[in-house]
């Protein structure tokens, strides 16, 4: 029931109190995915308080899994609050953090010091995303030896298997985007979000994060990259290069959009609300309604069209590199081998 006293007195854990507009003070009891339950009006330590506080504590059960000393999953927890888990970038830490529940799911009650590279290759082999879950868990072992953890590093010799080479998201072709424009006519939310993604060539965990305040006097959008920290430079208000001047109508397409969307948010695709709306909202949005314009095509197809159409305007590898970020330029030359 404690979590740690101070000034003498016991402080309760899941109590906070609230000051209202009127200057009354209210208690609560709160726990994370339930609703706030009042408290009484009284000392911390008077018994119809203390009462009142556990039948609360029985009413919202604690969501959160009790987690064994020494497990692998107490093991991911820990590594959740290192610096080092902190310091990455907000999309590299969902990855991670998506992997870490798989590996709780399935060994989280195991000792992780009975960890072993025979368990870790297995592990990282029934993965739909093999590499992926091989990062997660040399995150994780680097972290427990770290740590004082583990004894040895498991993932010592484990390598993600081979898989056949695939294209990936293919990109958008011109019959495909005249349908979806066809379909979602500007003022719709579904064509300002494919006119911002294809404008861009954003990904989708950049683009929800696009915002007016990221035009430069020049005219030109900058932001830095999530995923790789690196910047992108898109032609915004300013007048085009001469490789993109065939590409104007495409961004009076976007303009029109964003001046028929309610707008006056701190994002461009901002939700009614004037919340950021999340990456996996914008992923499910995009690809739910190319489905009704009878596209079956994703949002990262948007960057990879993109780039291609950069590529048969004439831009060269680095021009392109500038506009969608990539911080190397092998997939580029492969859009300008594709194409030429």
């Amino acid at each position: 029931m404690r979590r740690g006293i101070r000034d003498g007195l016991v402080k309760l854990e899941g109590v906070m109190t609230v000051r209202k507009k009127s200057g009354r003070l209210y208690t609560y009891f709160r726990r994370a995915g339930q609703p706030l339950i009042r408290l009484p009006d009284l000392p911390h330590d008077h018994p119809d308080f203390l009462a009142a506080y556990l039948e609360a504590r029985k009413a919202t059960p604690d969501p959160r899994p009790r987690l064994k000393p020494g497990s692998i999953g107490a093991l991911t927890e820990a590594a959740m609050r290192s610096e080092h888990f902190r310091s990455l970038s907000e999309v590299y830490r969902a990855t991670l953090r998506r992997h870490f529940d798989a590996i709780r799911a399935e060994a989280g009650d195991a000792p992780s010091r009975g960890l072993r590279d025979r368990h870790v290759r297995k592990n990282v082999v029934q993965a739909a995303s093999p590499t992926d879950r091989l990062k997660a868990w040399r995150f994780l072992a680097t972290y427990g030896v770290d740590a004082g953890l583990l004894d040895l590093d498991p993932t010592l010799g484990v390598r993600a298997p081979k898989r056949r080479k695939t294209e990936g998201h293919p990109p958008w072709t011109a019959d495909e985007i005249a349908a979806y424009r066809k379909r979602w006519p500007i003022g719709t939310v579904p064509r300002l979000a494919f006119e911002l993604l294809f404008w861009t060539g954003a990904r989708i965990g950049d683009a929800v994060r696009l915002g007016p305040g990221m035009i430069d006097r020049e005219g030109v959008l900058k932001f830095r990259q999530n995923k790789t920290g690196d910047p992108a430079y898109v032609p915004w208000t300013c007048a085009l290069p001469a490789f993109a001047a065939q590409m104007a109508g495409d961004r009076a397409q976007l303009h029109d959009a964003i001046k028929a969307s309610e707008g006056g948010h701190m994002t461009f695709l901002a939700t009614a609300q004037g919340r950021t709306r999340s990456s996996k909202a914008l992923g499910t949005l995009i690809r739910e309604s190319a489905r009704e314009a009878e596209v079956e095509k994703s949002a990262h197809g948007l960057r990879k069209a993109r780039a291609v159409a950069l590529s048969d305007s004439g831009a060269t590898t680095h021009q392109i590199a500038s506009w969608t970020g990539h911080v190397t330029l092998k997939e580029i030359e492969h859009y300008t081998r594709q194409t030429a």
